[in-house]
């Protein structure tokens, strides 16, 4: 957990406090969910003001292969940023990353903070791709990935069903950070992401 310990947790520029989710976090993470508008809602993939889902989630906490970071103001959760991570497959050098803020908080770069904080935690985790996957009818996160220099590498058409059966085309975002074959075995560079550890 090296990296995470000596990181976390972060006072971002505006106040808040930046760390990875906790077993104690339940609670604020569950009223932060039920306060997003249920439109939006209805775009995840899970349906996250079920406390059994979040439960779920603390439960089986390996910040390995899924790194969750919380943004609070006080003791409430503003901001949840996640990273995902296929260590074992071939595509074990890309992450990718899921955004949602709480809605007094959007259009004051708290979610540009968030993709940068992952940007900058790709080299110490092994990672040279960042990917993140958009549905069609989600404007501002399209904007926000390309601002960010992420480009568009594919459009899956009709491979969404959202929570309210409507169905969408996914749009595929990436931004290389380092370029892969640096990462492969040939080129000698052994893993760091062991120091981060997999548990809270």
């Amino acid at each position: 957990m090296k990296i995470l310990k000596t990181r976390y947790p972060r006072t971002l520029e505006d106040g808040l406090t930046l760390r990875p989710l906790e077993a104690k976090d339940e609670r604020a993470l569950v009223s932060f969910f039920q306060r997003i508008p249920v439109d939006e809602r209805q775009l995840f993939k899970d349906d996250v003001t079920q406390v059994p889902v979040i439960r779920g989630w603390i439960k089986n906490l390996d910040y390995q292969n899924i790194l969750p970071l919380l943004a609070f103001d006080g003791a409430g959760v503003v901001g949840d940023a996640t990273l995902h991570r296929d260590r074992r497959g071939w595509s074990r050098h890309v992450g990718k990353i899921r955004i949602t803020l709480d809605t007094g908080y959007r259009r004051r770069g708290l979610a540009k903070t968030l993709v940068q904080e992952f940007i900058e935690l790709a080299k110490p985790l092994n990672l040279a791709i960042l990917q993140a996957e958009v549905l069609d009818v989600q404007q501002g996160a399209r904007s926000l990935f390309e601002d960010l220099g992420f480009h568009p590498v594919a459009t899956l058409p009709q491979h969404a069903i959202d929570l309210s059966d409507r169905v969408h085309d996914i749009l595929v975002y990436e931004l290389t950070v380092t370029p892969p074959e640096r990462l492969a075995p040939e080129a000698g560079i052994a893993e760091e992401d062991g120091d981060i550890g997999g548990d809270a």
